[in-house]
């Protein structure tokens, strides 16, 4: 894949990645803004949508770039297709879970964002900024703490969806050996 063969793929998967990313902050963004109360904060608000952004050129650049992940017949670019259709569906779940406080325990981000603000608060006393025991408050938060925050919950999030895409990788391996042997085939 050369140049040309990047500017042709990017944007199709910058709006692939646009509409999942989007989807998948969701969540995360119902709950900062009505669990955390960040709504009214400006910098917070700029904070989640600049890492959001960031996440969406990682992935439309990733999956544009000469290798098996620009290549849309390779099992790796649709075994991370499939994760994405599956974090979208449990995005989709988990909004329907967010109104009820109780059911607010069984989100993913949830478990996420607080993994996240723990780890924030072991790196403060180098990084000079923390949140409360239950996460940053309207008056904490700064652009650099939340863009840091949100970075940090969507590299979690990245990884179960990495999970979610590797045995989906072994569930379409096993069935495109299936359809090999199937046809008569041979190694």
């Amino acid at each position: 894949m050369n140049h040309s063969s990047f500017l042709a793929v990017f944007p199709r998967q910058l709006r692939y990645w646009m509409f999942h990313c989007s989807l998948n902050a969701l969540p995360s963004f119902f709950i900062a803004f009505f669990y955390l109360n960040l709504r009214d904060n400006v910098y917070a608000v700029a904070g989640m949508l600049a890492a959001i952004v960031t996440f969406i050129l990682l992935y439309a650049t990733l999956t544009s770039l000469p290798g098996p992940f620009a290549d849309q017949t390779h099992l790796l670019p649709r075994a991370l297709k499939v994760g994405a259709r599956i974090r979208g569906w449990i995005s989709g779940i988990t909004l329907l879970f967010l109104p009820a406080t109780p059911l607010l325990l069984f989100t993913p981000d949830l478990w996420c964002g607080q993994l996240a603000i723990i780890m924030i608060n072991q790196l403060a006393p180098f990084t000079g900024t923390s949140y409360s025991n239950y996460g940053p408050s309207p008056t904490n938060s700064s652009f650099l703490s939340i863009y840091s925050t949100t970075l940090l919950e969507g590299f979690i999030l990245s990884f179960i969806l990495l999970m979610i895409s590797f045995f989906a990788l072994i569930f379409l391996q096993s069935r495109e050996r299936r359809k090999f042997f199937a046809a008569g085939r041979s190694l």
